[in-house]
């Protein structure tokens, strides 16, 4: 063993009189670049949370601007609160950016706010309210969620003054802070950076990324002292996940003062260059080594030479498994000799373990079988195991949903029993009837009301049809458009003067123009000209076909018109086709084009796409006019049948179509008694039966679920012999009623209204299809 050792030190010296000067030169190397690139990322650190700090200064900015505006307003210093809620609401709707807004006065009773408030409200235990009337200046809050609005803010308020120069109160606006977190999403952040925004207590407010996780809960506490101080600082603390980051931080004494702005730069990521040198180092360090090797070879090959070969010769014998070769080295021959009969021995020893090796190899093969089929059988045991687990919890949800539903409709079940049973027990008492019925009407509001929350949950609705402004709703989308689409955008509004209003959503027909209007901004990368439009346009039953389809009436047409590159013809025959998209993967998703057209048909319009490729795109989209007094419907008239009756004094009839009897008896009452003629069907077969034999039907009202035809082929049926008849469809399925009308069942125009309904809101949907003007030629 001596002798080995000795050996073994004569190439550990000449190995590593080699490798100084590589290892040397690496660790330099390795010093310098990091302490460069830790200047480099300080730098880089510094200079994003100043971008980040400078946006939210621009944000708070904005903000005192508002409220200086609002406190200098006539209607608040006068104490005027209805110019004042006008004022605040049209705040509201051009500025997502806040989601409330309001006026309080010294004895922190709420004055004006943009929607309903309790007028007992007092805020004067709320941080906004206190700081600005001691401050006597603007504020910025902490983390706090609305009084009324009940979504997460950070309060900005500011004193108001009277005439005599008194304060007279506080003026606030709430900052969203889901619009804050979608600012900071957008600014341009290097990849594995994070950014944070958080109010003066350590209160986290918006995070890029994964903002919403972390809104509303504090820094952790070894954070608190980069709250500290009024100067950008810079420090290496641990991120959120325990990641250690290089944090540059402006803390809330710092602009913009109230709010502190951090920017993390994770360390692995901004050393990667660093870590990128010391691969190439480490090359380096290999090359070293194989020259370290060669010199081993040259400087050693006289001393070693022919003893190492003898070895290597006989283990190239004993490699193919002659193990009766020996090295032939003797003893007397120094290092080498006792290496060789080391070899030897170590020879014989494996011929003999060789053998016993070809005994135990059978046993080990059979074992090695019998271990597979083992673990086979226990993984597949395991997986059924799993299987059975993952069913029982989602049958132990089900079960919770179900029980959840159930208890609320046994509730609602209760109360309607008891009190239709007390009624028929006392049915001379008028006053006792009345209150059963009216909390008989209640429980079954109720009822409705869990139907409402799982159709929320399952985010399925339906469309309200109300007459709308297109003055009023194009320039409104103007101003948005204006701040969203880019500065390289000209919008320009053409509105034609007189032009009636239109009847549909106003949510549904403001989503599917921002989308055509996003759909022209990509088409536009250069910048461009967009105009949105609206005119009206009559549609005669004596003339030829529509091209779009249109029944013969009176239409609101929004026309959105781009200067951008264009389809050519197989892209234009394409584009209405859920999914399809020319975008690149993840910019478009290719439904915009077909829920706008679903929703048109829907609505009782139509939509048609003209392009030409190099000059741009036009999108016409139709909708039906409303009636004139359409925005009185509610409560018009006690029998608003009346108002639709025809030359002999008939009150408009309604056709009901349902297979529940009870169903279509309490209809049939509710519609006779706000004065309509009612006829009555038990199905589609017996109804599409009545208008073939010609009675006269002027509202056709049919349930959607009906054995047979059900409601959606009563509806075309009856339409294709009478066109133009107005149809209503009663459904208490949770269908989603877009795609409902994207299907083409239906071409012509009908309501879809969701189960159970009030009969007032029954009637106003009558009226409304029943008031949808015709064009004068039509009328004629």
């Amino acid at each position: 063993m001596k002798q080995l050792r000795r050996l073994q030190t004569k190439l550990f010296l000449i190995v590593l009189v080699a490798m100084v000067p590589a290892l040397a030169f690496q660790a330099c190397t390795e010093f310098d670049a990091r302490r460069t690139r830790q200047q480099l990322v300080r730098e880089e650190a510094l200079r994003l949370v100043r971008l980040v700090a400078s946006e939210q200064q621009r944000i708070v900015e904005g903000a005192e601007q508002v409220l200086n505006v609002i406190a200098s307003a006539p209607a608040v210093q006068d104490n005027d609160p209805e110019p004042c809620r006008r004022m605040l609401a049209n705040l509201l709707k051009q500025a997502p950016r806040y989601s409330s807004t309001g006026v309080v006065g010294l004895d922190g009773r709420v004055r004006c706010a943009p929607f309903p408030f309790d007028p007992d409200l007092d805020v004067t235990g709320r941080d906004f309210f206190t700081r600005a009337v001691q401050t006597g200046g603007f504020v910025i809050s902490g983390y706090a969620v609305g009084l009324v609005s009940r979504r997460p803010a950070i309060p900005m308020a500011r004193p108001f003054r009277d005439a005599a120069g008194n304060v007279a109160g506080v003026v606030v606006v709430a900052l969203d802070l889901d619009w804050l977190g979608q600012q900071l999403h957008r600014l341009p952040l290097p990849p594995g950076a994070t950014a944070l925004i958080s109010d003066r207590n350590g209160i986290m407010l918006a995070r890029y990324p994964e903002g919403a996780r972390f809104a509303g809960q504090p820094m952790p506490a070894q954070n608190h002292f980069l709250l500290e101080g009024d100067t950008v600082g810079i420090a290496l603390v641990a991120s959120l996940d325990g990641r250690p980051d290089m944090k540059a931080y402006s803390p809330p004494g710092a602009e913009p003062k109230g709010l502190f702005v951090g920017v993390g730069l994770d360390r692995d990521l901004s050393f990667a260059e660093v870590t990128e040198a010391n691969l190439i180092g480490s090359m380096l360090i290999l090359a070293g080594l194989l020259l370290a090797l060669a010199t081993t070879y040259l400087l050693g090959g006289r001393l070693l030479g022919r003893p190492v070969k003898r070895l290597l010769e006989a283990a190239a014998c004993w490699r193919t498994g002659d193990l009766a070769a020996r090295t032939g080295l003797a003893e007397n021959s120094g290092e080498f000799g006792q290496l060789g009969i080391a070899f030897d021995r170590m020879a014989a020893a494996l011929a003999e373990r060789e053998q016993r090796l070809r005994e135990n190899e059978a046993v080990l093969r059979t074992l090695t079988d019998t271990l597979e089929v083992r673990v086979r059988k226990e993984i597949a045991e395991r997986e059924t195991a799993q299987a059975r687990a993952a069913q029982a919890e989602r049958m132990q949800a089900l079960g919770q949903l179900a029980g959840g539903i159930a208890h609320d409709f046994n509730n609602v079940l209760q109360a309607v029993g008891g009190a239709a049973s007390l009624i028929e027990r006392r049915p001379d008492d008028e006053n006792t009837v009345r209150r059963l019925a009216r909390i008989a009407i209640e429980a079954a509001g109720r009822g409705s009301s869990v139907t409402r929350r799982l159709l929320a949950f399952g985010r399925r609705g339906d469309l309200r049809a109300e007459p709308l402004d297109a003055n009023a709703l194009l320039y409104g989308l103007r101003e948005i458009f204006a701040h969203t689409l880019g500065a390289g955008i000209d919008i320009d509004v053409r509105v034609k003067a007189g032009l009636p209003r239109a009847l549909a959503d106003k949510g549904q027909l403001e989503t599917a123009l921002v989308n055509l209007a996003t759909n022209a901004r990509d088409a536009m990368p250069d910048g461009g000209r967009l105009v949105l439009a609206a005119d009206m346009e009559c549609v005669s039953a004596s003339g030829a076909a529509h091209p779009a389809g249109l029944a013969p009436g009176g239409y609101v047409r929004f026309t959105v018109t781009d200067t951008g590159t264009g389809m050519d013809a197989t892209t234009l025959a394409r584009a209405g086709q859920p999914f399809f998209t020319t975008k690149d993967m993840g910019v478009g998703t290719g439904l915009g084009l077909p829920m706008a057209k679903g929703f048109a048909d829907q609505s009782g319009g139509a939509l048609s796409i003209r392009s030409v490729p190099g000059k741009g795109t036009t999108v016409e989209l139709w909708l039906p006019e409303a009636g004139a007094d359409s925005s009185l419907r509610a409560g018009a008239s006690e029998h608003p049948a009346a108002a639709h009756a025809d030359a002999v004094g008939r009150p408009a009839r309604v056709l009901v179509v349902d297979d529940e009897v009870v169903i279509r008896d309490v209809l049939s009452r509710q519609l006779e008694d706000a004065g309509y003629d009612v006829l009555t069907a038990a199905d589609g077969a017996s109804a599409i039966g009545l208008i073939e034999d010609g009675e006269a039907v002027d509202v056709l009202v049919t349930d959607l679920s009906m054995p047979g035809m059900n409601g959606l082929a009563v509806i075309r049926a009856a339409q294709e012999r009478r066109p133009g008849l107005p149809a209503i469809l009663l459904t208490g399925f949770a269908g989603d009623s877009a795609a409902l009308a994207m299907s083409g069942l239906v071409n012509g125009a009908f309501l879809l209204l969701r189960k159970p309904i009030p009969a007032q809101d029954l009637v106003d949907r009558i009226q409304a299809v029943l008031e949808v003007g015709a064009c004068p030629e039509t009328a004629a």
